[in-house]
């Protein structure tokens, strides 16, 4: 029965090393700068769009769009509302409501979020974090601003209780006369 169970533990943990080693590393992000700067309530006012591939541990990339629609509220916060559409022909909606606290942070909720978002300005990036559903299931967001000023590259990980799971690469641009 012993050599079992420490037979069963050696396997998951074989399991678990081969599954980190799918994401393993850093993600490839483009070098921070001072200027110009980002500011999420600017750069997302009106309409966006974006172009993405999400991928996640044990399958293959996963192409997608995003539709958004920005503006400022009445009580002072930023609501952006977003569609997102796979190539598979999935269709997820999700609402961001943020709300500048000073110079650089800012908080707020998404739907898709469990909890409150909390985000931090520091020049051209913008770098968020959030809880997606419980127990640990983690999502962390690098906006960057580019030196166009005309759009922004967003690089994402979700964690799995820390383990690197999906991570996804985007490219936002305004659409013009949103």
């Amino acid at each position: 029965m012993l050599f079992s169970s420490c037979a069963r533990r050696a396997a998951a943990a074989a399991l678990l090393l081969s599954l980190c080693a799918c994401l393993a590393g850093p993600p490839l992000h483009p070098p921070a700068s001072d200027s110009p700067e980002m500011r999420p309530e600017v750069f997302f006012s009106g309409r966006t769009q974006g172009d993405g591939e999400l991928i996640e541990r044990g399958r293959g990339p996963r192409p997608f769009k995003v539709a958004g629609a920005g503006r400022a509220e009445p009580d002072g916060s930023f609501r952006l509302d977003q569609t997102v559409t796979f190539a598979d022909g999935e269709v997820r909606t999700r609402t961001w409501r943020l709300r500048r606290v000073d110079e650089s942070t800012y908080v707020g909720s998404l739907s898709d979020a469990a909890g409150e978002v909390a985000g931090d300005v520091k020049g051209n990036v913008f770098h968020v974090r959030y809880l997606l559903r419980r127990p640990s299931v983690y999502m962390e967001q690098w906006l960057y601003l580019q030196r166009d000023g005309r759009s922004v590259i967003n690089f994402s990980d979700v964690t799995v209780l820390g383990v690197p799971w999906t991570r996804i690469g985007e490219r936002i641009v305004p659409v013009d006369g949103g």
